[in-house]
């Protein structure tokens, strides 16, 4: 029996569609994940790049991950990383677009600071490209990371404006672009005014406010 046309034209809508999300970074669930990890970080007042032969691997389950710790102090006291954002563009001038997924860790304490990803998409599945640590809070802690003209801007609080070690006036902008396989910094670094002192204000338990 021959499918009627309006019939078949839904069919083939929804097979497109079903191809497009097979194929799109969009598609990979970044609150379930693997992620490369080298464990705890020292302290870090830089933005540092990390090796992304990395074999060492944690999984999110549900956007978290907890490090198996025990801690003296009474009172619930969160160890570990937590799926803070994931923004989607295209970050290596390709024209197809990359994700950059940011994760928070937390010490237990006051202390934290973010890893950032950066994923491409080929062979139907995601592929890291590079990935970095940023400082704590004030001492270059991580403001924002987004994707402008086919580059990455990563904007880190200034430590020469700081106000003690949570906050700072002042962020330093800086750009990269992919060219042999990693992200180079190129052009001069800019100063800004962020909206607010700290990417995040947080408890002592390492939870949003």
């Amino acid at each position: 029996m021959p499918i009627h046309p309006f019939k078949l034209g839904v069919l083939i809508l929804i097979a497109c569609e079903m191809a497009v999300a097979e194929t799109s970074i969009r598609h990979v669930d970044f609150k379930n994940f693997d992620y490369a990890w080298s464990g705890p970080p020292g302290w870090s007042d830089r933005l540092e790049w990390q090796e992304t032969s990395e074999r060492r691997h944690v999984r999110l389950v549900h956007g978290r991950w907890q490090e198996d710790t025990e801690h003296e102090e009474s009172g619930p006291r969160f160890s570990g990383l937590t799926l803070e954002t994931v923004e989607f563009a295209d970050v290596t001038g390709d024209g197809k677009e990359d994700a950059i997924v940011v994760l928070r860790f937390d010490t237990g304490g006051t202390q934290y600071s973010h890893y950032v990803y950066i994923y491409s998409f080929a062979a139907a599945k995601p592929k890291l490209l590079a990935y970095f640590h940023s400082g704590d809070r004030a001492y270059a802690g991580l403001y924002r990371v987004y994707g402008e003209h086919g580059q990455l801007v990563v904007e880190l609080f200034d430590p020469e404006k700081r106000s003690g070690d949570c906050c700072s006036s002042a962020f330093v902008r800086a750009r990269y672009r992919w060219h042999n396989g990693s992200f180079e910094a190129f052009g001069e670094r800019e100063l800004g005014t962020p909206k607010a002192p700290s990417r995040l204000p947080v408890t002592v338990f390492g939870t949003h406010m």
